[in-house]
């Protein structure tokens, strides 16, 4: 797979390396969550790449994380096409692309700033519905707040369990070794806290948890409770080895939804 020209990819990198695949985890060949999709770029010199992964959410919008797409948009000059894909393995014969006509970032990104709210949330909007995949189901606002405030969070041994999905490097032992192979994958995460702009998990491999790394922003963190799953923050940032915890970026906040719905109302 070709990659961005060395410049372009350095910055991309640096803006979205935050936190990116899933590590210890399996991949999704049974198409468990057909709702996430990678992101896909082509550039004006017909070089091609992936950056970050995201999550279904409407007929026509696509969620991400506003560290993924605050780059996209500098860059844009440069790139011919964005497109998303929802295949297991996009850059497999016989793959779909559904191109993207709008690029999106919250506005009020500023940079990802990790000690504070940094509303890391952008979004996609793709030129026709995709065919044949539901959107993910969006918490209400404070979701995760009462989940907590009723016990089902809980810690140590009964600390709750979150799965993680998205596309880009996967950890191997030891690490930090990191195999790209755009592939999608799904992981199980141990809750650790809930904090008030972020869900922190943890991804130690040793204790049998699994988490998020390098090529995965953006990424779709479910609450599942056997009965249907709810999307409830996306993956944004990390320790650098990907080995102890991840910190994904909560759905269920004002700010957050009152970005996804307007969203949702202006590209039906």
């Amino acid at each position: 797979m070709k990659r961005l020209a060395p410049v372009v990819l350095l910055a991309l990198v640096v803006l979205v390396a935050p936190i990116a695949a899933v590590t210890w985890g399996q991949k999704d060949m049974t198409g468990k969550y057909p709702e996430v999709g990678e992101i896909i770029y082509v550039t004006k010199t017909g070089q091609t790449g992936s950056v970050c992964s995201g999550t279904l959410i409407g007929a026509r919008v696509f969620l991400t994380a506003g560290h993924c797409t605050a780059p996209l948009r500098e860059y844009a000059a440069q790139l011919e096409h964005v497109y998303v894909s929802f295949t297991v393995s996009p850059f497999q014969p016989g793959a779909v692309l559904h191109e993207v006509v709008q690029i999106v970032t919250h506005p009020a990104y500023a940079g990802l700033k990790p000690m504070s709210d940094p509303h890391d949330l952008g979004g996609l909007v793709l030129r026709d519905p995709v065919p044949g995949i539901s959107p993910a189901t969006l918490p209400y606002e404070g979701f995760l707040d009462d989940l907590e405030s009723d016990g089902l969070l809980g810690q140590g041994t009964h600390a709750a369990k979150f799965s993680v999905v998205g596309y880009g490097a996967a950890l191997q032992f030891p690490p930090p070794r990191f195999v790209y192979d755009d592939t999608r994958r799904f992981a199980v995460s141990e809750f650790r806290a809930l904090l008030p702009a972020w869900l922190r998990m943890s991804q130690q491999g040793r204790t049998g948890d699994q988490g998020t790394c390098y090529g995965d922003s953006g990424g779709p963190t479910f609450w599942e409770d056997g009965r249907s799953r709810t999307l409830v923050a996306t993956t944004s940032w990390g320790d650098t080895q990907c080995v102890t915890s991840e910190f994904n970026y909560r759905v269920d906040l004002p700010g957050s939804l009152a970005f996804i719905y307007g969203m949702l109302d202006a590209y039906r």
